[in-house]
């Protein structure tokens, strides 16, 4: 209800994957999405510039080999957002969202050689979801007012709609655009090492791998 009276999804893009099952290291997997969406502008709920709030779940269930290939499984949701510019009453009206839920399956470390050094990595299947979105009415001008919540739907639709489109179609490019860079990410199969301050996945147990 909350929504409805105020921001509300004006436009949702068709879902992007990526699926891959290989050795790679979940670590740098991670510090290299992170930066990527942090130069792309994106932002967790609390908008740390680090980029240290982007995760709002992470489960891991870890299972023997009786009757299963063994190994963990993650699940690891990401909430993301970001504005649009330069601030103008157009921009203020919208925001652009990016969902990204990673499930891992059949998890496990691996030790391996890259360049003529042993380091750990790890083995499985991760697949990547990227559900990207647009809001309007962000300040509830329209949902909020008890005589223009009627309104808004004909301002969208007749004063906003080529607005919508725009700033869909651009919403998309940059989804894909994301996705691609994941993919060929991983097929690249880089191990080269990450620092370590700059890792914040506090949680994955991967701290001390490459």
């Amino acid at each position: 209800m909350a929504e409805e009276m105020g921001e509300h999804k004006v436009a949702e893009i068709p879902e992007f994957r990526v699926k891959y099952n290989d050795v790679f290291s979940l670590r740098n997997l991670y510090m290299m999405m992170r930066l990527t969406l942090l130069a792309e502008g994106w932002k967790g709920s609390g908008g740390e510039e680090d980029g240290s709030d982007f995760e709002i779940y992470y489960s891991e269930n870890i299972f023997q080999k009786a009757g299963h290939r063994g190994g963990k499984e993650m699940w690891v949701y990401w909430r993301l957002n970001k504005d649009f510019g330069p601030a103008n009453r157009v921009n203020a009206y919208f925001k652009e969202y990016l969902d990204i839920d990673m499930h891992m399956v059949y998890m496990a470390d691996v030790e391996m050689v890259h360049m003529g050094k042993k380091m750990m990595a790890q083995k499985g299947e991760i697949e990547i979801f990227f559900r990207p979105y647009l809001k309007g009415d962000m300040e509830g001008k329209w949902g909020k007012h008890p005589f223009l919540r009627h309104l808004r739907p004909v301002y969208e639709d007749r004063f906003m709609r080529v607005e919508i489109e725009k700033k869909e179609k651009d919403l998309w490019r940059e989804a894909y655009r994301i996705q691609n860079t994941v993919k060929q990410y991983l097929e690249l199969r880089n191990f080269a090492a990450i620092p370590q301050e700059q890792f914040f996945a506090r949680r994955l147990g991967y701290e001390g791998s490459v």
